[in-house]
């Protein structure tokens, strides 16, 4: 009996190191899981992160995830491997090469135009004379050629 309480508490101590050394590496693997899920797209319909899609589908890439990473794989592993199975539109933001790299190219290069033309317009509207609220004055010599028949058809009427 006393021999089998020795083994007992032997087995427990022994077993106590390797039991708090687990909960400080789960932490970090459920963290590095929660990022991944957020850089997949779920495969059932295509229109959501993995982290808020609640599928059947999705929640089998969610244990898929925390199994390849308890085996030790990397997160670029795991990427390259769900790429490999489904294509590049696994990714929730797709690598900045090829095509893909208009992506990132074309908002910037939008925004260098848009300020361009901003500024053309802003110096084209700066350099015209200010328009005032009334209609334009005729020129000199209209003005007074239109004077004078105005006086001659008014002496008509008197």
């Amino acid at each position: 009996m006393p021999r089998m309480l020795v083994v007992a508490l032997a087995a427990v101590l022994l077993s106590a190191p390797a039991a708090s050394a687990q909960p400080a590496a789960k932490p970090a693997l459920e963290q590095e899981a929660k990022q991944i899920e957020t850089m997949v797209i779920a495969p059932c319909c295509w229109s959501q992160q993995v982290s808020v899609h609640q599928s059947p589908a999705a929640d089998e890439m969610k244990k898929d995830i925390r199994k390849q990473l308890a085996e030790g794989k990397t997160r670029q592993q795991i990427l390259d491997a769900y790429v490999a199975q489904y294509g590049e539109q696994i990714l929730a933001e797709p690598p900045a090469r090829g095509f893909s790299r208009t992506l990132y190219i074309l908002p910037v290069l939008l925004l260098v135009l848009s300020a361009v033309v901003l500024s053309v317009v802003v110096k084209r509207m700066a350099g015209q004379p200010a328009v005032a609220g009334g209609p334009a004055e005729p020129p000199p010599a209209a003005k007074d050629a239109y004077g004078e028949r105005l006086n001659d058809e008014l002496r008509d009427l008197d």
